[in-house]
């Protein structure tokens, strides 16, 4: 078979009418390339039992008409249930009760809503993130530690309803991705065009089979013109923003019941100026404690990050970094986010390359030591679809699994970090499954060929900037609980990075946190 596939299909196939079935395939690069049409046998629905497990409670929330079961933050109770006086002791686990109530004044009947807590106190530039405990009633448990003596505010907010939550579950059922973006073809002629993609077949006309290009993980892609394009003309990708998403009236209830703070509570911590600090370095702790540690795992205290976990020795600074990394490859597969951090080591240790490090590029980044003795280098690449780009050189050849990087990576000692968030979370859930296990069957082989190499997982920050609906504390609590049974069985070889309770405590509001805030996350 030639490597030109002609589209057979005719497209927008008149409602019940018989349609053809079968696949045509051709091999290009060692990958699979199929054109599907209407009908086919293998259509691929938005959601797999995993979605339905885990957004099940969330369904009926499809409009705007939630009766009684909205929650209404003015008559919220809270209290501290397990010192009245509010006086604590440093070490102290500080206990709250949150009942959420609707306009009528009635306690609710369900949970489902998504709640935050955390501590601080300005005077002493310090802070430190809790956890909350849904009954599933309306009740809500919160958890804070005291971290250190003084008078901090605990405050409690909620991130996200439940109804606005059902909103971006049911869009994503419906739809696939929160998020449009499309493939770009260009045939042998030089002409264009822009077929829309995305992780489901439900569509009327025929569409390219890029899971094989995508390593194994599902993607398709509409063709432009059935005449004039085939699969292989696909050379790029682009977010298209001129796709509707929610109504304005849905857009208006998303934007107004985000991010509201619900109450602060003043405490008095007695004793000890801070709690004590571990003396294990970092270093020689074993991976698998990096995964049980529940919040708070740091605090900060005067603009420092403290880390309850173990002991960070390396400072931010040109020779300590230099000592630590020497003779050293790490590659970080991820979002911008990663990028951001090539860029904080790359400034630390002055590399070269790191100009190239434009936000909004999406191309893979290499930095390396000015100096060859040094023999130090850096490099970030962007992981593989569904990822949402708006700029030209978005090729598809950029985007790629850790599967792939692992399998070409022949340093004998090299730092691996991986992370996916942002983009996975305009997908259903099953989407981040799919491709976290796809990279963990990756690592136990890598791992078995370079024992020498650290691999380190990014864990998901806390942000509040660009939501579109994404309800990210919801994501991010679901897909910890995934991650974390995915990887039970290897993490003793793998560093879970925990980077929300930093996030959450310094109250970060932007996408890609400041460079000073950087520092201590990728230390």
């Amino acid at each position: 078979m030639s490597d030109q596939i002609h589209y057979p299909c005719e497209i927008g196939h008149p409602a019940g009418a018989a349609i053809p079935k079968f696949e045509m395939q051709t091999q290009k690069n060692n990958l699979t390339w199929q054109i599907l049409c209407p009908g086919y046998k293998k259509d691929v629905e938005t959601f797999t039992a995993t979605d339905f497990k885990y957004y099940e409670k969330y369904f009926k929330y499809k409009g705007l008409d939630f009766g009684k079961s909205l929650a209404y933050l003015p008559k919220t109770t809270v209290e501290i249930i397990n010192n009245k006086s509010a006086r604590f002791t440093t070490g102290d686990i500080i206990t709250l009760r949150i009942i959420l109530h609707n306009k009528n004044g009635d306690v609710l009947n369900e949970g489902g809503d998504f709640l935050k807590v955390w501590m601080s106190e300005k005077g002493k530039n310090a802070s430190s993130a809790g956890y909350i405990v849904d009954h599933g009633n309306g009740t809500y448990i919160g958890v804070i530690r005291a971290l250190w003596s003084g008078s901090p505010h605990i405050k409690i907010s909620l991130s996200f309803a439940k109804e606005a939550i059902g909103l971006y579950v049911n869009y994503i059922y419906r739809n696939g991705m929160l998020r449009a973006v499309k493939g770009i073809f260009r045939n042998a002629r030089g002409e264009t065009g822009k077929g829309a993609c995305g992780i489901h077949t439900l569509t009327k006309h025929g569409i390219c089979d890029f899971t094989s290009l995508n390593y194994g993980m599902r993607w398709f892609c509409l063709l432009p013109n059935a005449s004039r394009f085939d699969c292989s003309d696909w050379y790029s990708i682009t977010g298209d923003m001129t796709v509707p998403t929610f109504t304005n009236a849905q857009k208006q209830f998303l934007s107004t019941t985000r991010y509201k703070m619900i109450k602060e509570i003043k405490v008095d911590v007695l004793g000890d100026k801070t709690i004590g600090h571990p003396e294990n370095s970092c270093s020689l702790i074993n991976p698998s404690v990096t995964w049980n540690i529940s919040s708070p795992v740091g605090y900060f205290y005067n603009k420092t990050w403290h880390n309850l976990l173990c002991q960070k020795k390396v400072d931010t600074s040109f020779n300590r970094y230099l000592a630590c990394l020497r003779n050293r490859e790490i590659y970080m597969v991820g979002d911008s986010t990663v990028r951001d951090w090539l860029v904080s080591i790359a400034d630390i240790l002055n590399l070269l390359g790191k100009s190239y490090a434009i936000k909004g590029h999406h191309e893979p980044i290499k930095a390396v030591s000015k100096n060859k003795r040094d023999n130090i280098t850096v490099i970030w690449v962007a992981h593989e679809f569904p990822f949402f780009t708006y700029t030209r050189n978005g090729l598809i050849n950029h985007f790629k699994p850790a599967s792939y990087h692992l399998n070409v990576i022949r340093s004998k000692n090299p730092i691996v970090v991986l992370h996916w968030y942002t983009h996975i979370s305009y997908a259903p859930l099953s989407v981040y499954e799919e491709h976290v296990m796809n990279a963990k069957d990756a690592i136990v082989k890598f791992l078995d060929r370079v024992p020498g190499a650290k691999i380190f997982i990014k864990g998901p920050h806390y942000f509040e900037q660009y939501s579109e609906g994404v309800p990210y504390d919801f994501a991010r609590y679901l897909q910890d609980k995934l991650i974390f049974k995915i990887f039970d069985n290897i993490k003793h070889k793998v560093v879970y990075l925990n980077e929300w309770d930093i996030t959450l405590s310094s109250e970060n509001k932007a996408l890609h946190p400041s460079y000073d805030l950087r520092k201590p996350m990728s230390r």
